[in-house]
């Protein structure tokens, strides 16, 4: 009697489950390479006369270089850089402050702004993007005579 009694209720117990499906599921993933950069062209903001008060230097992403307060001369020219990753990627650029030196005498440069192309930091058909950068550069007073390197940082994410 036992075993008819267990063979009863595990029969009841299976029965539930006669009406089983099966479904399969969907899963994408988009698989995004290392992005590239190069920069194709350096910051260039001309020669500037300083003045006995301190300035700005206004570098455009088109490469025009101005200022109110100080002479500005020769040809500037905006940072370049190629940016290489998916195609039709929004990326997003930010900047941070940077400094040029010579010997113990620096100015940095800030309030950066860009432009791309294709215009809104998208990359093209190609994955392809251009990246035009301008700055301000901050002229003390009396800024000592030389030739100033240096350097800043661009960071692109997507």
């Amino acid at each position: 009697m036992n075993k008819t009694l267990l063979i009863g209720i595990s029969g009841m117990l299976f029965a539930g489950f006669a009406n089983a499906a099966t479904i399969t599921g969907n899963a994408t993933v988009l698989i995004q390479n290392t992005i590239g950069t190069s920069q194709t062209q350096q910051m260039n903001f001309g020669t500037v006369s300083p003045t006995a008060n301190a300035g700005v230097v206004t570098l455009s992403p088109a490469g025009v270089a101005s200022s109110s307060t100080l002479g500005t001369y020769g040809a500037g020219a905006a940072g370049k850089f190629n940016i290489v990753a998916q195609p039709s990627t929004l990326m997003q650029v930010s900047f941070s402050n940077g400094t040029v030196t010579n010997g113990s005498e620096s100015m940095t440069l800030d309030n950066f702004t860009s432009t791309s192309t294709p215009a809104g930091n998208t990359t093209d058909s190609n994955g392809t993007l251009a990246l035009n950068v301008g700055a301000n550069l901050n002229v003390g007073a009396n800024q000592p005579s030389g030739t100033y390197n240096g350097t800043y940082t661009v960071t692109v994410s997507y």
